[in-house]
């Protein structure tokens, strides 16, 4: 059975390769399934995240090349933003999920419960983000959010995954019972630099 995230792997094989230089330039599709061992409908698939994220331009007919100041998905600044951004959706989600939002943030848990591996334990960190995005019903805060939400989740998961695993019970808790402020709280400890970033060594 296909992996259905080998588009992602790849994209991000890709720019830990080539997308260290802004305005570098980026192998033609042909070399880049060359040099990666992927069909050149796989490599175009994984630029066409990259060019979604904002980490590369071009392409389509037009040699790909790494935009002026790309921002390090991993970087404080991103962590702070996601800290600022996802913590007003946790938020609004506390206050907008009911009984329906929030049976969606439990389901999508159970299955960070349910993962045997720390890529689909990941896989479904990433999906109970995504499925707060949506309990929040703010397609502004959605828009701008989830770029970062999946240039973070496209890394190998690193840290204490049961750790984040509790942490993020007692977010959807949190939402659950209503508790806006805790929500924040909890969604700005998860992002903490230097504890449970996507990045902590644990």
């Amino acid at each position: 059975m296909p992996d259905a995230r080998l588009p992602e792997r790849l994209a991000e094989a890709i720019a830990n390769r080539f997308c260290r230089d802004q305005d570098a330039l980026l192998p033609s599709e042909r070399q880049l399934a060359g040099l990666l061992g992927a069909s050149r409908a796989m490599v175009r698939e994984a630029l066409a995240i990259l060019r979604a994220q904002g980490r590369i331009a071009g392409g389509q007919g037009r040699q790909a090349y790494v935009r002026s100041g790309s921002p390090d998905p991993q970087s404080l600044e991103a962590l702070e933003a996601r800290a600022v951004l996802e913590g007003e959706i946790a938020a609004i989600a506390a206050l907008r999920a009911g009984p329906t939002g929030h049976a969606r943030l439990r389901d999508h848990l159970r299955r960070m419960y349910a993962a045997t591996t720390p890529d689909e334990y990941w896989h479904a960190e990433q999906e109970l983000h995504l499925c707060l995005l949506a309990v929040a019903q703010n397609n502004v805060l959605a828009a701008v959010t989830k770029p970062l939400l999946e240039s973070a989740y496209a890394r190998e998961p690193q840290g204490d995954l049961a750790e984040r695993l509790r942490t993020h019970q007692r977010l959807v808790a949190a939402v659950g019972r209503a508790q806006p402020q805790l929500a924040r709280d909890i969604v700005s400890e998860v992002l903490s630099v230097g504890s449970l970033s996507p990045t902590s060594s644990g």
